[in-house]
């Protein structure tokens, strides 16, 4: 089934999670690109759903081994307009996904830890780049709100 509707309960959820309070609230945030997330699926990250553009699935702008990777999550399929009311991304790639937040430590240890914090990240291959950095200088918690 593909909804048609900008007005589902589901996409009405997802443009909340644009809402930093709402993020905390749900304690859930979105994700956009295929490369963000294969990297999600990969670090076994909690993701609660995924939302696929219809039209690009048809057009065969998403890879064929992308949908086959993401069949076992919670898929969505939405029309284009659906999908271009609930992402950011002004040249998308038809592909986003709805993760849960981890429960972080009350105490950090200033001395020892080191804390990457992003905010407002509009190009998912930035996001990526930054990430991997962070990963090769240890960055142990990181939160992009």
């Amino acid at each position: 089934m593909v909804i048609t509707s900008k007005d589902n309960e589901n996409m009405k959820h997802i443009r909340k999670l644009k809402d930093k309070k709402a993020r905390m609230e749900y304690k859930e945030y979105v994700i956009e690109g295929v490369k963000l997330i294969h990297e999600a699926i990969i670090m076994k990250e909690d993701i609660r759903e995924i939302v696929v553009c219809d039209d690009c699935v048809e057009s065969g702008d998403i890879d064929q081994k992308v949908l086959y990777e993401i069949a076992k999550y919670n898929c969505l399929y939405v029309k284009e307009n659906v999908f271009e009311s609930i992402t950011d991304v002004k040249t998308h790639q038809g592909i986003l996904a709805v993760i849960g937040i981890k429960d972080v430590p009350k105490e950090i240890d200033y001395n020892e830890d080191l804390i990457l914090i992003l905010e407002d990240i509009q190009d998912p291959g930035n996001m990526g780049t930054i990430l991997r950095t962070a990963d090769s200088a240890r960055v142990k918690a990181s939160n992009g709100f």
